[in-house]
C-alpha cells in the first residue's frame, strides 16, 4: 500500500516537474521525459486489498487490464504528457487525422463500454474500465501517432528508450546487490518485491516497476534500442549501448534476454529475402499454438506430465532453472477450467479466475477471460499488425541507418507482445513505439 506522505510526489511534485520540462525542452523531448520518467519513478498503484505478510499476492494483475487499481501511473504519465504537449503544440494534434491504422486501438479502448451491454455486472464498471484502457493504451498510442511518426522523430524515440534503460543503472547498482528495497523505502510496501528476486548472481532489481519481470523487459528493450543507436548513429552511443547491455544482463531475466537476442538477430539479418517470409511463418505457427492452448482442445497438461517427451521437457526446464515457464502454463490451464461464459466475449470481470484459486500469469489469457478472444485479437493483432506493416514497408532497407528507425521500434513491439504471452505486466512504451510506426506522418512538423 502506498504511504500517504509518498503521495506528495505523484500528486504535487510530478505535475510541477512535468510542466517545467515542457517549458524548458523541445516538445518531443519533453514528451519522452514526462512519459518514460513517470513510468520509471512514480509509485505503483494502491490495489486496495492488503498484501502485507503475503509472499505472493497473486490477485494483483496490474494496470494492463482494468482491475481493482484505479489511480495508476500508466495513465497518469501519458495524460500529463498529452495535455502539456497539446498546450504547447496543439496545431499538430489538431492536424492529425486518424486512419485505418488506428481502428484496432480505438476499438480496444471502447471495448469495455460495449462489453458492458452484455455483461450482467461488469467489474470494474464499464465506463471506468473504458477510461482506464484509453488512458493506459490509447494515450501513448496517440502520442506515438502524432509526435513520433516521422523518421527523425522515431530516431529520437529510440534515443529516449535507450536512455530509459540507462536510467535504471541506480536500480541495478543498489538493488542488484542487496535486493529490492527502494519502493519500500520511498513509497511503502511493494507487492511483488520477493517474486523471483534471487537470481543466479545476486538479485534482480524491481525499482518502481510493478514486477521484476517488467523491469527485465524494460531494460532488455532499452538495450535493443541502444544497440541500434550505437550502430546507426555511432559516437557516444557505443558506450551507451555497452552500459545498457550490462544493465539488461544484470537483470538476469532469461525470457527478456532471449527476446532481446531475437530482436537484435532480426536487425542483424534484415534485408535478406527470406526474413519476412520466415517471420510470417513463425507468427502463423505461434498464433496457431496459442489458439490451441486457449481453446483447451489440446490436453497440454496431460502431454507434459504423462508422456515421455513432456517429462523430458519439464526436466530440461528445471535443469536450466526455468521451472517458472511450465508453472505459468499450468496456471493458465487451472484458470481456464473456471472460465464461464463465452470465450469470444468474456465476462467483463477482472477476477473471473477466483473460483480456480489462482490466476493466469499471461496477459493474453487474462484478456480472454475478462473481455474475450475478440479483445485479445484487438490488442495483440492491432499492435502486432502495426509492427508487421512497418516491417513490410521497410522491406530491404538497410537496418543500421537513421531512416530505418521503424525497424528497431517494430522489433521492440514484438518483444513486448512476446513477453505479454507469459506475463501480465505490459511494456507500455511499446504502445508508443507501435503508434510511431503504425502509419506515415500526416501533420505539419510543428515545434521540435
Amino acid at each position: 500500500m502506498i504511504a500517504a506522505p509518498a503521495l506528495i510526489f505523484p500528486a504535487l511534485i510530478f505535475p510541477a516537474l512535468s510542466a517545467g520540462v515542457f517549458a524548458a525542452a523541445p516538445v518531443r523531448t519533453a514528451i519522452l521525459a514526462v512519459y518514460l520518467g513517470g513510468l520509471l519513478l512514480l509509485p505503483i498503484a494502491d490495489y486496495g486489498q492488503p498484501f502485507a505478510g503475503t509472499e505472493f499476492p497473486f490477485w494483483i494483475i496490474g494496470p494492463a487490464l482494468p482491475s481493482q487499481g484505479l489511480v495508476e501511473k500508466t495513465w497518469i504519465a501519458p495524460l500529463a504528457a498529452l495535455v502539456l504537449a497539446a498546450l504547447r503544440d496543439g496545431r499538430r494534434l489538431a492536424a492529425w487525422r486518424p486512419g485505418r491504422a488506428d481502428l484496432a486501438m480505438a476499438a480496444w479502448c471502447l471495448w469495455p463500454l460495449a462489453a458492458g451491454l452484455w455483461a450482467e455486472a461488469p467489474r470494474p464498471a464499464a465506463a471506468v474500465a473504458a477510461l482506464q484502457v484509453a488512458g493506459c493504451w490509447g494515450l501513448p498510442w496517440v502520442l506515438g501517432r502524432v509526435w513520433f511518426s516521422r523518421p527523425e522523430d522515431r530516431v529520437l524515440l529510440l534515443k529516449g528508450l535507450a536512455l530509459a534503460g540507462l536510467a535504471c543503472l541506480p536500480f541495478a547498482a543498489l538493488e542488484g546487490v542487496r535486493g529490492p528495497f527502494l519502493h519500500d523505502l520511498l513509497y511503502g510496501p511493494h507487492p511483488f518485491r520477493h517474486d523471483g528476486e534471487v537470481r543466479y548472481l545476486g538479485y534482480r532489481p524491481v525499482g518502481f516497476f510493478l514486477n521484476g519481470n517488467l523491469y527485465g523487459i524494460w531494460v532488455a528493450s532499452a538495450a535493443a534500442a541502444a544497440v541500434w543507436c550505437a550502430l546507426a548513429l555511432r559516437g557516444p552511443w557505443r558506450l551507451a549501448a555497452a552500459l545498457a547491455l550490462g544493465v539488461a544482463v544484470a537483470a538476469q531475466s532469461a525470457g527478456a534476454l532471449l527476446l532481446m537476442a531475437a530482436a537484435l538477430a532480426l536487425m542483424a539479418v534484415w534485408g535478406r529475402p527470406w526474413v519476412l517470409p520466415t517471420l510470417a511463418a513463425a507468427g502463423g505457427a505461434l498464433a496457431l499454438l496459442l489458439a490451441l492452448h486457449l481453446s483447451g482442445l489440446v490436453p497440454v497438461e496431460h502431454l507434459a506430465r504423462d508422456t515421455a517427451p513432456g517429462q523430458a521437457a519439464l526436466e530440461a526446464f528445471r535443469a536450466l532453472g526455468r521451472g517458472s515457464f511450465p508453472w505459468r502454463i499450468s496456471q493458465d490451464l487451472k484458470a481456464m477450467a473456471a472460465l464461464e461464459g463465452t470465450p469470444l466475449l468474456g465476462v467483463s470481470a477482472w477476477d473471473w479466475w477466483r473460483a480456480a484459486g489462482t490466476r493466469p500469469w499471461g496477459l493474453m489469457m487474462l484478456i480472454v477471460g475478462q473481455y474475450g478472444l475478440a479483445a485479445a485479437a484487438l490488442v495483440f493483432g492491432g499492435l502486432g499488425g502495426a509492427a508487421a506493416a512497418a516491417l513490410t514497408r521497410l522491406r530491404r532497407s538497410a537496418a543500421w541507418r537513421p531512416e530505418a528507425a521503424a525497424l528497431p521500434l517494430a522489433a521492440i513491439v514484438l518483444m513486448a507482445l512476446g513477453d505479454a504471452i507469459l506475463n501480465a505486466f505490459f511494456l507500455f512504451p511499446a504502445v508508443l513505439a507501435a503508434g510511431a510506426v503504425a502509419g506515415r506522418a500526416q501533420a505539419p512538423a510543428g515545434p521540435a
